[in-house]
């Protein structure tokens, strides 16, 4: 059931699992204190300063020196202060942290009659304890990222293990991974596609933030920290801004549309528009804003970010005249009229025309607050909406051998929902203990909606005036090769709902308790985790729900002679809402760790995560399936679980080489969609039938 993965360095086999795993959100700064001989300098205070929000972490440093500030706002700038009796303080500035880098700091303080000298900088010979390959992109190197379709996505390409497949839905492929395999957490909680639908690998087709709210994003390919999990690929990191003592804001508006662009183009010219004019139809308008700043100064701040996209895709309004429909071969407007007239005064049902321009919708908005309780506890809550609609056209095919047209209510509008909080509560208990506790919940609802609502069927009418030939397939061109004279395909024209759409419905739940503890005692920082997450999940997915028609001609369809109709259904009570797989899971993680500074160069981590699946929902048994195959098909993961042992170094070898690597076993990240086929493809729940009409009068041809 489960694939491995074993991480050298970058990382190699995987196991599978749904959970919404943590990961770090904060940053870290650790250092030594010693004097002027070299020797450590205990029992010296140690205050750690957020500049822009006052936010201050004091410590004081033990026997051998060493001081550690956890659960940092990533960014900065830091100013670290560092005094002790008898010695000068010294005093000065780190710009920025990040995400899972550590920044290590050496200072030395001297007695008052001695020259001082600090080395409280980033120097070269001081390391970031990343463990694996990880880019980091902060706030300002984020505001000259060139994104015209401000996509988190592009920033995320910046890493050089990053490709975006253009060509399917501009998923991140890390390390040359699936999309679908990787995990995106936005401060803390996964974001990820879990069910695995999209093939992005994101819930929406956007980024599901927006561009302004981004403080840090980091790309991780096999890092060894036991704090991160769920991923077969890699793993996006981000984390959004905060408010600080200073108001700050900006807003965006931009827009585009078909007097912005040319009005010819070569491969437009033909018999009837030698000049090769077009005629584009769109538009284009993306729009949003973003507030920041203090409630109560030193205390209390506020985040707010908003981005909104509305866009139609281009349609050529051109000399022929039929826009989009001037592309399906041997299909005219008046053939279109006549089926619409038949379809409205025989059947009672409005096809409704052509879909000349799909519009897209996207619209996402984050509102943070964070809190200085005391200074050595921080508190933050987070809440994200992102809501995005798509408008498709479907069964619209333009092979000249197989032409299809589907009118507009043969197309849906998708759209997806996702609403999402958090809490983080980041605790120094001691100059040597620290927590983090994290509470987050988040919903996600996808809906494909038919234009012409699912009340009725879909209908298929073949454009031949008569039957001919196969009663349940037009004419085809390629069938009739070498005819004299030449035989062309018959269009088919589609309207109704789509059989894909006419019961589809999906809802994931998921919430989740993480809890980290740290512990300094000298060179070594131990760590502890453990996770808990339950996941709801509810998937209606049933073709020809109500209903597939074929008509074999134009005068069968003005008759109402269907050639063939098929039917999906439930058994025993025929309600379609018992195809759905309803099901839970549970999700528990534990892991310790230990990170050993063995030299100001040179940092070693050593762990072992342990991922445990469980759930209280049970696949209805099928007997005949039993007794086919010999066991039965109600097996899910429950009880199962993987132990992953990691280990990772960090050797700064000079001034401009870093290596780093490690070994270590990763699992999760496998969508959810392939234990939803457990409970929906049963073999009891759903059947279909098929019934289509003979040649000759002896009846007709039923398959259930």
């Amino acid at each position: 059931m489960r694939s491995l993965r074993l991480g050298c360095a970058i990382g190699a086999l995987m196991v599978a699992s749904t959970a919404v795993y943590a990961q770090e959100t904060t940053g870290t700064i650790r250092g030594d204190v010693s004097d002027s001989a070299g020797n450590p300098v205990a029992n010296a205070t140690v205050t750690v300063l957020h500049q822009p929000s006052g936010s201050r972490s004091t410590s004081t440093t033990g026997t051998t020196g060493s001081f550690s500030a956890t659960g940092l706002r990533v960014g900065g700038p830091y100013q670290v202060t560092v005094s002790a009796p008898g010695l000068e303080t010294a005093t000065d500035t780190i710009p920025s942290i990040a995400i899972g880098e550590p920044q290590r700091v050496d200072v030395t303080l001297f007695s008052a009659a001695e020259t001082i000298t600090v080395t409280g900088t980033r120097r070269s010979s001081t390391i970031t304890l990343a463990t694996g390959p990880q880019t980091t992109l902060d706030a300002e190197a984020i505001a000259g990222v060139a994104s015209v379709s401000r996509d988190i996505r592009d920033i995320a390409r910046r890493d050089p293990f990053v490709t975006i497949d253009q060509s399917n839905s501009r998923t991140i492929e890390i390390a040359g991974q699936n999309g679908r395999l990787n995990r995106f957490s936005v401060d803390g909680v996964q974001f990820s596609d879990d069910f695995g639908l999209n093939n992005g690998g994101l819930p929406t087709s956007r980024g599901p933030v927006p561009f302004d709210a981004v403080e840090q994003l980091t790309v991780s390919i096999a890092p060894f920290d036991i704090s991160e999990g769920d991923f077969q690929g890699g793993a996006v990191n981000v984390v959004l801004r905060s408010g600080d003592n200073d108001f700050s804001g900006s807003a965006f508006y931009t827009y585009t549309d078909e007097s912005l662009t040319g009005d010819r183009s070569k491969f437009a010219v033909s018999a009837i528009n030698p000049n090769g004019d077009i005629n584009l139809k769109f538009d284009s308008k993306q729009y949003g804003a973003f507030l920041a700043g203090p409630i109560v100064k030193d205390k209390l701040f506020f985040a707010f970010a908003y981005e909104k996209l509305e866009e139609s895709d281009p349609v050529d309004d051109g000399p022929e005249g039929l826009g989009f429909s001037n592309s399906i071969p041997r299909v005219t407007q008046a053939l279109l009229d006549g089926v619409s007239a038949t379809a409205n005064t025989v059947f009672q049902y409005d096809p409704l025309g052509v879909l000349q321009n799909a519009v897209e919708e996207d619209e996402k908005y984050t509102a943070k607050v964070d809190w200085n309780i005391t200074d050595d506890q921080r508190a933050s809550l987070t809440f994200i909406r992102n809501k995005g609609s798509q408008q498709f056209t479907q069964n619209s095919i333009t092979q000249p051998t197989n032409p299809v047209f589907g009118f507009r209510s043969n197309g849906y509008e998708l759209i997806e929902e996702v609403n999402s909080g958090v809490f983080q509560l980041n605790s120094s208990w001691s100059d040597a203990f620290s927590t983090e506790v994290r509470v987050a919940y988040r919903d996600t609802n996808r809906d494909q909606t038919p234009f012409g609502g699912r009340s009725f069927a879909q209908f298929q009418v073949c454009a031949d005036p008569t039957n001919v030939g196969s009663l349940t397939t037009c004419t085809d061109a390629a069938a009739a090769v070498g005819a004299t004279p030449a035989v062309l395909a018959t269009p088919e024209l589609v309207f109704g709902p789509d059989i894909s759409r006419q019961a589809n419905a999906l809802n994931t739940e998921n919430l989740s308790f993480d809890f980290s503890a740290t512990l300094e005692a000298g060179i070594h920082t131990f760590k502890a985790i453990a996770e808990y997450t339950d996941i709801d999940v509810f998937n209606l997915f049933l073709q020809r729900a109500t209903g597939d028609y074929y008509f074999d001609s134009l005068a069968d369809f003005q008759t109402r002679r269907a050639s063939r109709v098929r039917l999906g259904g439930t058994v025993p009570s025929g309600d379609v809402s018992d195809a759905a797989a309803q099901f839970n899971s549970q999700n528990y993680t534990f892991g310790v760790q230990d990170q050993i500074d063995v030299s100001d160069d040179i940092e070693l981590s050593l762990g072992v995560r342990y991922d445990l699946f469980g759930s209280d929902s049970t696949v209805p048994l099928n007997p005949n399936f039993l007794a086919r195959y010999g066991f039965t098909n109600t097996r899910t993961f429950k009880g199962e679980g993987v132990l992953q042992p990691r280990f990772g170094a960090n050797w700064q070898v000079s001034d401009r080489l870093i290596v780093r690597g490690g070994v270590g076993l990763f699992a999760g990240g496998t969508p959810d969609v392939f234990l939803s086929n457990s409970f929906s493809n049963t073999g009891l729940r759903t059947n279909a039938i098929d019934v289509s009409r003979n040649a000759t009068p002896a009846g007709c041809n039923v398959t259930i």
